[in-house]
């Protein structure tokens, strides 16, 4: 009830307007929802071939990496202007729009999950931002689907943003970047794990995370981020 009250109370205030094209009534305005450039095609993100559930050729997949990674839409307008309110006007609202896609797009798969991790923020970039949007997306989505989630993994170092690197710098940016806390082995032993962020290119952040998650026991690490860049 308090959340509910809340809500109304910050509408009242301030006065929802489409995250990608600014008119007034919803926070995404009902043209902008249908004109989001969504992948339609389930594919293998690597080569592009049409892949079954998002699954990852064989031929591209990597030893204790990613079983698979969903996709929800691509990085175009309004979709990308959503998402890049969401993280750096802190327009938090937008979460619950782009969770919908994660939550349509894991449904389509009808697989049973275990549990849903976050990609983590370095602790300097969460103090100036404030949040970490992958984790907003990331409670959402669990909430809706009714599974655990829980942060795992930690960032032990500060890295460039992947965006403007060439591919094999991506690769090189994220080497060696996450660890699983103290004590949380037994959380992903055994389970299919989804990891979630906002944004993929290369795929080398989720890629990064699901190795340390395969080396400590998760049965399989899915991905699932709102577009492809």
């Amino acid at each position: 009830m308090w959340e509910q009250l809340k809500e109304q109370l910050w509408d009242i205030i301030f006065p929802p307007r489409c995250g990608n094209c600014k008119a007034p009534g919803a926070w995404v305005c009902q043209e902008c929802w249908q004109n989001l450039a969504l992948v339609r095609t389930p594919l293998c993100y690597r080569c592009g071939r049409l892949s079954p559930g998002f699954k990852i050729c064989p031929s591209c997949r990597q030893a204790n990496g990613l079983s698979r990674l969903i996709l929800c839409g691509y990085w175009q307008d309004p979709l990308r202007r959503l998402i890049l309110n969401l993280k750096y006007r802190r327009l938090r609202v937008l979460a619950d729009y782009l969770v919908e896609l994660m939550v349509w797009s894991v449904r389509l798969i009808d697989h049973p999950i275990d549990l849903i991790v976050p990609v983590p923020l370095h602790r300097g970039r969460y103090w100036q931002r404030g949040f970490n949007q992958a984790e907003l997306l990331a409670r959402g989505v669990a909430k809706r689907l009714v599974v655990t989630m829980a942060d795992p993994l930690i960032r032990t170092r500060s890295t460039r943003p992947q965006f403007g690197l060439v591919k094999p710098a991506r690769r090189s940016n994220v080497q060696g970047v996450f660890r699983l806390k103290r004590g949380q082995s037994s959380l992903v032993e055994g389970k299919i794990v989804v990891v979630v962020d906002d944004v993929v290119a290369t795929g080398s952040t989720v890629e990064e995370c699901a190795k340390i998650l395969r080396q400590e026991g998760a049965k399989q690490v899915w991905g699932i981020v709102i577009a492809r860049a």
